[in-house]
């Protein structure tokens, strides 16, 4: 479907020309470590609140389409406002409105996807975004050697819009009806969780699932925030930092026609727990590596965990829940993975930087990525349960 590919393209080339920048472009507007972590922590609350609320608007009200595309021009919005020469408490406030609306970016991306296409089908539009991102990272980085980082704001917006009318041609599946499926019935005696609720009593092997996500997070994002300082604590210019995020993605686009293969041999759990052991293996190379280029080097490693991590896990997520409720659990992944695993990253990562080092940031990224495996390997189905439909609504037109 040329729509969906199209979507997976503009999503991704959105997110490289800012995401890998967001730590240096806070230090080049005077934050500290510390402060970059506390921004990007509240940025993680917003990011943890709003993500789930995005899923029950989607698949419950708007329909997934229709909520992208409102997510979509909300992020270009505070992109845009970011342009201005604000004080630091208003660039983190729109730093905060941007993640809140970024929240609902990939994970309503991957369910408008995994509605549509098979398991290897879900790689190969996935591995567009990777594409994108990496082309998009590295143009950027270089780009910015020349023109500063205002440039990204600029290039946010454009791509956020053309997002947005890619979503807009994407069809849509038929939402849900808590009502006819319980749901109403259960929230009126406590149970105020509306769809997400609903995605934990038809999946109950998905709290564990998550659970094993979230440790895992925890270090990629350490990786995301802080692994851009450290290399500008090394002397990197904006081009190492894209070349970091640019290798990272690059190999993302392999390891992702290969990830369903994979799959198939080892199972869901098994591509899970190889992906948190290989980011183990990169994370404690942060702690002793002092050169910008074998640094750069090992992101090759981590691009191949991660593309794998997303497979693993959007793919147990759309074996587990019903079409009706991706919108839903997609966003449940990106809550504990994006939001919560930020805010912990976020705040504890930049206190230790700060007082005792980047070592102990990444050396406490290797012992979660361990946890993560062994977790989930007791938690991650070898490949999917079935799951049940449950009763829905038509789309409204």
């Amino acid at each position: 479907m040329i729509a969906l590919r199209l979507l997976a393209l503009a999503l991704g080339a959105a997110l490289g020309v800012l995401y890998p920048f967001i730590p240096v472009i806070l230090a080049d507007r005077g934050f500290s470590p510390a402060e970059i972590g506390l921004v990007a922590s509240i940025g993680a609350v917003g990011f943890t609140l709003a993500a789930p609320a995005w899923g029950h608007l989607a698949d419950v009200r708007l329909g997934r389409s229709r909520t992208l595309q409102v997510c979509a021009i909300g992020g270009a919005a505070a992109a845009g406002a970011l342009l201005g020469a604000w004080p630091p408490i208003i660039i983190a406030v729109l730093f905060m409105a941007y993640w809140v609306f970024e929240s609902a970016w990939q994970p309503l991306a991957d369910a408008l996807t995994v509605n549509h296409v098979d398991r290897r089908g879900y790689a190969r539009v996935r591995l567009l975004t990777s594409l994108a991102f990496a082309v998009s990272t590295i143009a950027a980085g270089f780009m910015y050697d020349v023109t500063g980082y205002q440039l990204a704001f600029v290039l946010t917006v454009g791509l956020a819009l053309a997002m947005a009318l890619a979503a807009g041609f994407v069809p849509d599946v038929r939402r849900a009806d808590l009502s006819a499926a319980g749901g109403v019935a259960e929230a009126d005696h406590g149970g105020r969780f509306g769809s997400a609720g609903l995605a934990f009593r038809v999946a109950p092997r998905l709290a564990g699932v998550l659970a094993a996500v979230m440790l895992l997070h925890i270090a990629i994002i350490s990786g995301f925030t802080f692994l851009p300082l450290r290399l500008g604590d090394l002397g990197s210019p904006p081009s190492d930092v894209a070349l970091s995020a640019g290798v990272s993605a690059l190999t993302e686009i392999p390891a992702m026609l290969v990830a369903a293969t994979v799959a198939r041999k080892i199972g869901l759990r098994g591509i899970f727990v190889v992906s948190a052991v290989i980011y183990a293996a990169a994370t404690a190379s942060w702690t002793v590596l002092a050169t910008p280029l074998l640094i750069i080097a090992t992101r090759a490693f981590t691009g191949l965990a991660f593309a794998w991590v997303v497979v693993g896990v959007v793919l147990t997520i759309a074996r587990l829940l019903p079409p009706e409720l991706q919108g839903t659990g997609q966003s449940l992944y990106q809550t504990v993975g994006f939001g919560i695993g930020a805010i912990i990253a976020n705040i504890v990562g930049g206190l230790l930087y700060d007082l005792i080092g980047s070592a102990a940031v990444f050396g406490m990224g290797t012992v979660l990525s361990l946890s993560a495996a062994v977790l989930g390997w007791w938690v991650f189905p070898r490949d999917g349960a079935r799951h049940e439909r449950i009763p829905s609504a038509p789309v409204a037109g």
